[in-house]
């Protein structure tokens, strides 16, 4: 790993929480308004649930590669369908209506397009949806294909539970609310709540909103949900990538861009390759997925539950998790192939 990838991975915390802690406060302050069932509700709710599986589908790159939606989709799994929002539209598009959808990004523009957002047109430019590789299908006809989301959302989302981090939007707590979903709320854990100035603690003694472990980002928190909230037992999941796929163009990248505005000509340095021994592929990763993906493992190696990366693809694999295909875990849950 070169010296600049290293460096980063040892700053990510700290560059993170600069990054998003204003902003995720000010939404914080901004839905106190909106906040009235917690997932303490939602586990209360839960417990009598007869599944003791889940599927977090997250939206990794190997989720298209692999068709893992219309695989879930076909097999007849009647267990628990956790979506993080980035994976929303392509369940949807697939006739997969999952029971829940997790969103945590404090983005004001970007996340709401995951739902549908309704005021598409008036943001300034942004090509992200047509740079990035979490879901190609949306950066191809933007605004059709925008106004289909809205349709989807719209029809299906009184069968779905946002459980929603506080740090969310204003613009995707209305859109959850327009669509007819049930909102649970969440704090997310910035920091260490014990810390002089903890954001965590700050965002709490507000809202009183019970906190939950992420790992950073949004496929980490619905895996926390799946087990730690809902009592799942089993945990599947697919797309949980933390890594680009071997063909994938550095400028389709997540955060290419701000890589790129901080080392220009050294951005190319940033990157870090992964050998993956279940697939015999190199996949590469950024040092914000890299981190993410040692958070997870961290978590994994403490979890009361069984792990099962089935995303066959990506750089998630260590202690705590089991790499099987996805067909394998189907087949056990379903008699399927």
């Amino acid at each position: 790993m070169k010296r600049l990838a290293s460096e980063l991975i040892r700053r990510m915390p700290e560059l993170t929480i600069k990054r998003i802690s204003d902003l995720a406060l000010e939404n914080a302050e901004m839905n106190q308004p909106y906040i009235g069932k917690t997932v303490l509700d939602l586990a209360k709710e839960s417990a009598a649930e007869a599944s003791q599986s889940a599927i977090v589908i997250s939206a990794g790159p190997s989720l298209h590669r692999n068709e893992s939606v219309k695989r879930i989709k076909g097999s007849g799994y009647d267990g628990t369908i956790i979506c993080v929002d980035g994976s929303l539209s392509v369940c949807l598009r697939n006739g997969l209506i999952p029971d829940y959808v997790v969103t945590l990004d404090p983005n004001r523009t970007r996340p709401v397009r995951w739902f549908g957002d309704v005021e598409l047109t008036s943001i300034p430019e942004d090509d992200y949806y047509r740079r990035q590789d979490l879901d190609p299908y949306l950066g191809v006809a933007e605004l059709e294909r925008n106004q289909e989301l809205i349709e989807l959302v719209n029809k299906h989302g009184p069968s779905i539970k946002a459980i929603i981090s506080t740090s969310a939007s204003q613009p995707v707590t209305k859109r959850c609310i327009e669509s007819g979903m049930e909102l649970y709320w969440w704090n997310p854990i910035y920091d260490d709540f014990d810390s002089p100035n903890s954001v965590t603690r700050r965002v709490y003694q507000a809202n009183k909103v019970p906190c939950l472990a992420n790992g950073g980002n949004v496929g980490t928190s619905a895996w926390v949900v799946a087990h730690a909230v809902l009592g799942r037992s089993d945990v599947a999941m697919v797309g949980m990538d933390f890594s680009y796929a071997p063909d994938t163009p550095l400028l389709n990248t997540q955060y290419y861009k701000e890589i790129e505005e901080m080392f220009g000509d050294k951005t190319a340095d940033a990157f870090i390759y992964v050998d993956n021994p279940y697939t015999n592929e190199t996949w590469f990763t950024d040092p914000a997925y890299y981190w993410y993906n040692q958070s997870f493992l961290q978590l994994a190696k403490e979890a009361e539950c069984n792990t099962l990366n089935c995303t066959e693809g990506g750089i998630l694999f260590g202690e705590g998790i089991e790499f099987v295909p996805l067909r394998q875990f189907l087949s056990s849950q379903t008699g399927s192939n």
